[in-house]
């Protein structure tokens, strides 16, 4: 009996907000509008395939800018993160000597970067992710990343990522965004941001460097959850 009258009342009873839990989301676009006054740096509307997003920002929101360069234009201590097959030292003839060096480079990313998985066209190839600080060799006529030369001329692209604050967002930009969706509402769609990303057109690797159809925000922190570390604190 008591089981009935729970059910029935469960049934009878309005829905909750907790109903309306915001959903892991991800989406190219451009933004149409930047808050102005007090919602700089707070909010911004954005442009999907699907039409608007209130796009909300917090203090832990990533934000970055991609653009090209190129090797030759990087300075020596760069951090690098290049996608390539590894070939050992090897030894010609006359006593000729070859360091060992990346070859078949798909792709270079300089700056704030987390290397993804090999991506499947490549794995079981022999590629890898190497990353390492960028040294200049051989009087300025070659570069050298973990000990290893770079088998590309001077010329290569590379897509420079910087990490960028909330005023830097600008109307017009193309973005790629993540965070968590509340569309309880189709008309007024309102997204809590993760990541935003500033992409850059003319790069075409972005399957290699960032696979973004498979992208997903990290799990959302509940903020009322206290980890098992603060319960411990003495303060």
């Amino acid at each position: 009996m008591i089981i009935t009258v729970v059910t029935w009342m469960a049934l009878i009873l309005p829905a909750t907000d907790d109903a309306k839990v915001a959903k892991p989301f991800i989406a190219s676009g451009s933004i149409k509008s930047v808050g102005k006054d007090e919602e700089a740096g707070k909010k911004l509307v954005a442009r999907d395939k699907k039409g608007t997003l209130d796009v909300q920002l917090g203090s832990d929101t990533l934000i970055e800018s991609h653009r090209i360069s190129s090797i030759k234009d990087l300075i020596p201590g760069s951090t690098l993160h290049i996608l390539a097959r590894k070939q050992a030292e090897q030894l010609g003839t006359g006593g000729a000597h070859y360091p060992p060096m990346l070859i078949q480079i798909q792709a270079i990313v300089a700056g704030s970067f987390r290397p993804p998985a090999v991506p499947a066209k490549f794995s079981g190839q022999g590629f890898s992710w190497v990353s390492g600080s960028l040294k200049s060799v051989e009087s300025g006529r070659e570069r050298e990343v973990a000990n290893y030369r770079l088998g590309t001329s001077l010329g290569t692209e590379v897509l420079l990522i910087e990490r960028r604050k909330a005023n830097f967002l600008k109307k017009r930009q193309k973005i790629f965004l993540s965070g968590y969706l509340d569309d309880s509402d189709r008309k007024n769609r309102k997204l809590e941001a993760v990541e935003i990303m500033l992409l850059e057109s003319r790069w075409k690797k972005y399957d290699a460097t960032h696979d973004l159809k498979n992208r997903k925000p990290p799990p959302k922190k509940d903020e009322d959850e206290e980890s098992e570390e603060d319960e411990e604190l003495p303060f």
